[in-house]
């Protein structure tokens, strides 16, 4: 059974009364099947990144992904069930009372056991929509502050040194989703990917005396 709770209904907000941004738990850790299977989906991945940053209607949400309401609608209920998402605010629109949701967190947290669903594919998910969405914003001229020219360095170092820069990536993370909401700044997106480099890339054995000399025997 899912222990989440349903989400509370909130009173309706006056036209002269904004929606505010909440302020969101820094983390929530992904625990449940429902969860995962929720988050999976690459629209509904979209919908979180949307709702991360500002309130949104199914509507307004739909307007941005070109998608209709009622598509949108479904994914939304999906995220609520899963408590992934919640309604902060409504509003009387055209007669219709509109939610406005927003995350339950800023930041999700894979807490599965690897047997389960795989790190792998956790993380290949992650860095797959991370790509599509640094892929649109480069799409949209948003250049600015991107990180370019450096393609994916390398370093040949202890497993000490590699925990060490480990420590501090994770540390840097921490403090960005850590910084106060400014509603009148953009929204950036932080990515990093950490890990140790493929066999391919890694030391070469040395040839044994008859495969070297085999070598130096051809003409």
């Amino acid at each position: 059974m899912n222990n989440i709770p349903i989400t509370e209904e909130v009173p309706i907000l006056p036209d002269n009364v904004p929606v505010i941004m909440p302020d969101l738990p820094a983390r929530l850790p992904i625990t449940t099947m429902e969860q995962m299977k929720a988050i999976a989906d690459p629209t509904r991945d979209r919908i979180l990144g949307i709702i991360q940053q500002q309130p949104a209607t199914a509507k307004q949400i739909a307007d941005k992904l070109k998608m209709a309401p009622g598509t949108i609608n479904h994914h939304l209920q999906v995220l609520e069930a899963a408590g992934l998402a919640k309604v902060v605010a409504r509003r009387l629109i055209h007669g219709i009372v509109a939610k406005y949701y927003t995350r339950t967190a800023r930041i999700f947290e894979y807490r599965f056991a690897p047997e389960i669903v795989g790190e792998e594919s956790i993380d290949l998910q992650m860095l797959t929509s991370a790509r599509n969405e640094y892929a649109e914003s480069l799409a949209a001229g948003e250049e600015y502050l991107s990180i370019r020219g450096t393609a994916s360095p390398r370093a040949r170092i202890s497993t000490e040194r590699a925990q060490t820069f480990k420590e501090r990536l994770n540390a840097l993370i921490n403090e960005f989703i850590q910084e106060p909401y400014d509603p009148h700044g953009e929204v950036y997106t932080l990515f990093t990917a950490f890990f140790k480099s493929p066999p391919y890339i890694q030391t070469m054995p040395e040839p044994s005396s008859s495969e070297q000399n085999e070598v130096e025997d051809k003409p």
